[in-house]
């Protein structure tokens, strides 16, 4: 009633004044409330990281919350408290992604159970849902700290989110378990609450720290410099063997069309045929297809290829004499291969850390106005392909003179940060005082 008077009374300009001003009003209060919320939670930490430290000499329970073995960025991490038993009791804890559908839900957590139970046995790995009752099931009161390697809220359970975790005595951390390479996450991430609810958030490089302050609801305030963690599995990974052929890593991206018009990045159905030729096309090299985890989620869930495209598609790989890479582990692969052409986002800056040749396919004109500062740095150091034609040139230049490894000082310096201990200054710096 109030405002069908204001209407008909008041000119245009008057209106348009009065409902900015409701607007610039209402994102002030709502400010004001996350604000509030989140100086609430860091005294909540303080008082909890001093309850860990003053609990005697018992272990450190720490936990990592983890969707896809593929993200998990604490290998390096969970090593060292694995091998320093009397003062660290650490888990995995698997926990399903509820976002996509039961069917994925089901094949996505028994992928990574089995996974991680491999790699650190069953004692462990514990589940957090239960598959035959749908239970899911809440730690929040074992364990000092969770690594959340998943975070965002949205994909998982109420319980095993941070805004829940934030509530409970336990300390939630993050580590990014992907270089941040576009504008999309710190418009669509970094300034989503779940950021600013960390205790800990280990950030990788001097750009990340500088968008992140600029973006979060917290400015940066629990941000800590420390480095890719990720990358310390590199350091000590060696190639299988020596070879007298060249191979060339394959790695589309998720991003096809349709499912996020802010961040298009893969070329994947543009030149999937094409994948399938290389082998006939270069027969003295050997190729390796591993694409993104979530890619043919997506084709699946847009309905762009049925199962039986899929299938067919992946027959017609092995067929090819393509290997076909899946899993969490993918730095033995960063050590066997020669190159790499992608259109991935992490990749185009971990890659940097071998010094080997990099192409990188880009998908429309506009690819650098999608990434972000270290985006741009990282995408210097490729060479660009715009077409078939572009890739197939690429490919024939390592044939004629493969480079020799080589990393710029730059990237030494403003990327490869405490390269290869950065799970060391994490695990020294987890319960270290923090002033927010």
């Amino acid at each position: 009633m109030l405002q069908s008077f204001i209407k008909k009374l008041c000119p245009k300009f008057v209106l348009d004044k009065y409902y900015s001003f409701r607007f610039f009003m209402y994102r002030k209060y709502n400010a004001l409330k996350h604000r509030q919320l989140i100086n609430d939670t860091y005294r909540h930490y303080h008082d909890v990281a001093e309850r860990i430290r003053t609990s005697g000499d018992r272990p450190l329970r720490f936990a990592s919350y983890v969707v896809f073995d593929s993200t998990f960025g604490a290998y390096g991490l969970m090593d060292l408290m694995l091998s320093q038993k009397d003062k660290y009791e650490c888990k995995i804890v698997v926990i399903p992604d509820t976002c996509r559908g039961v069917e994925h839900l089901v094949d996505q957590y028994n992928k990574t159970k089995a996974f991680f139970i491999n790699k650190y046995g069953k004692d462990v790995v514990l589940d957090g849902w239960h598959e035959e009752t749908g239970e899911f099931l809440d730690y929040s009161d074992s364990f000092d700290i969770i690594y959340l390697a998943n975070p965002y809220d949205s994909m998982v359970n109420e319980v095993h989110g941070v805004q829940y975790l934030s509530t409970k005595n336990v300390l939630p951390i993050y580590i990014n378990y992907g270089y941040t390479i576009s504008k999309w996450h710190y418009t669509n991430v970094e300034s989503n609450m779940e950021m600013s609810l960390f205790f800990k958030y280990y950030v990788d490089t001097t750009y990340t720290l500088e968008q992140v302050k600029k973006y979060q609801l917290a400015h940066g305030k629990n941000t800590v410099l420390a480095g890719y963690a990720k990358m310390d599995s590199l350091y000590n990974e060696q190639a299988n063997e020596k070879r007298d052929r060249l191979k060339v890593l394959i790695s589309p991206h998720h991003t096809i069309q349709g499912i996020n018009q802010t961040l298009d990045l893969s070329n994947f159905l543009e030149y999937y045929n094409l994948i399938l030729e290389l082998p006939s096309l270069f027969p003295k090299m050997d190729f390796v297809f591993r694409p993104h985890p979530l890619l043919f989620t997506n084709i699946l869930n847009t309905k762009t290829w049925t199962q039986k495209q899929v299938d067919n598609y992946l027959l017609n790989i092995e067929k090819s004499g393509i290997e076909y890479s899946v899993g969490g582990d993918y730095f033995r692969l960063f050590c066997e291969c020669d190159a790499i052409v992608h259109d991935c986002g992490s990749y185009m800056v971990e890659w940097l850390y071998t010094g080997k040749p990099c192409c990188y396919v880009v998908k429309g004109k506009h690819v650098r106005k999608q990434l972000d500062i270290l985006g741009n740095k990282a995408l210097d150091y490729h060479t660009l392909a715009y077409n078939r034609n572009d890739i197939i040139a690429f490919l024939k230049s390592l044939e004629k003179s493969q480079k020799p490894s080589n990393i710029s000082s730059e990237i030494q310096d403003n990327i490869m940060i405490n390269y290869p201990n950065v799970s060391n200054f994490i695990l020294n710096n987890l319960l270290s005082k923090f002033e927010y």
